[in-house]
């Protein structure tokens, strides 16, 4: 009895690994980019968010005797950096006059986006919504 008792325990312990369900990864959100204008889209740019560091807090020392001036340090914390934000193209290669492209947006579908066209003009970040429709037409 013993014996059956254990063996449906240890079948038990190896069937719950395979049982576990994976959590599901957030999918890349893809659009597809057509460009309207008469030049090449030379850079199609996501501007993101990087976080601050986070602030460093103020020493502590382990002596009981100096538990007091812990209390009343003279140490200030230093001030926390603001956020930064890093541009990234998001194109392999231009994109010809009046053509499209799939892009990969990563995994968010509110966006800040600017471009580059071969002629030098620009389209200023600006920040969008791309989640229900995602097809975006830049240029012209």
């Amino acid at each position: 009895m013993k014996k059956v008792i254990l063996m449906i325990a240890a079948l038990g312990f190896v069937a719950l690994p395979a049982l576990a369900k994976e959590p599901k990864k957030a999918a890349d959100f893809v659009i597809m980019l057509s460009n309207s204008s008469a030049s090449a889209l030379t850079e199609f740019n996501l501007t993101e968010v990087v976080p601050a560091a986070p602030v460093a807090s103020a020493p502590k020392s382990n002596d009981w005797w100096m538990a007091p001036v812990n209390m009343v340090s003279s140490w200030t914390a230093p001030a926390p950096a603001a956020p930064t934000t890093r541009v990234v193209n998001l194109l392999k290669k231009p994109v010809p006059s009046k053509k499209s492209t799939s892009v990969t947006l990563g995994k968010a579908c509110n966006v800040t986006v600017s471009a580059v066209f071969a002629d030098g003009t620009t389209v200023d970040p600006t920040a969008m919504d791309l989640c229900k429709d995602k097809k975006l037409s830049i240029g012209g």
